[in-house]
């Protein structure tokens, strides 16, 4: 590896660890709305009716053409799921670093879609039923399109205050979703003690 190619890797990886350090909290909240995996229906259900709002939320202020939250969609309709209604009026984010802030969320998701996948696959769903979202971004090629987008933002000097505003944003919208999803689909009631 030349040094100029040394100096990139090095940079996007410092800029991605920035983001990773700046966004450590909420990530480590929305982990845990899940930390048990989804190994229960009542679980994965709740986990895609949350993941279908923060989809639907991400590709308006992103600006592309509706596939994850598509994807969801399907998803909710095969298990008869209801989706969230929008909270708010979102609309395309002007700012280009802010933008890629939240493009890290998504993409940055599709890290652990390969991890829930199994869980969903545990439960009996297939990409061909009920599992299409996690399926299909597991096997995605943004997580690497965002790590080639940030490298070519770490030839800057500076660290933009946008970039990770956009990301903590995209994490507060997707705690507040898996919140809500959570409150749409309340737990099945305790058995009593024996």
């Amino acid at each position: 590896m030349n040094t100029t190619a040394r100096k990139q890797s090095a940079d996007h990886n410092d800029l991605r660890h920035w983001l990773r350090s700046g966004t450590a909290d909420l990530h480590t909240s929305v982990d845990a709305c899940f930390s048990d995996g989804l190994g229960t229906p009542h679980a994965y259900a709740r986990y895609l009716v949350g993941m279908h709002r923060f989809a639907a939320d991400y590709e308006i202020v992103v600006g592309i053409a509706p596939r994850f939250s598509f994807w969801l969609s399907d998803d909710l309709r095969t298990l008869r799921l209801t989706p969230l209604p929008p909270s708010g009026i979102r609309g395309l984010l002007a700012d280009p670093d802010e933008r890629l802030g939240w493009e890290y969320v998504m993409a940055g998701s599709s890290l652990g879609a390969r991890h829930l996948l199994r869980g969903a696959q545990a439960l009996g769903h297939a990409e061909e039923h009920g599992a299409r979202f996690l399926g299909r971004h597991a096997l995605g090629s943004e997580w690497r399109n965002v790590l080639d987008r940030l490298a070519a933002r770490a030839a800057s000097p500076t660290r933009p205050a946008a970039l990770l505003q956009g990301a903590r944003d995209a994490f507060g919208l997707v705690k507040s979703c898996f919140e809500r999803s959570f409150d749409a689909l309340p737990g099945p009631p305790q058995e009593p003690a024996v």
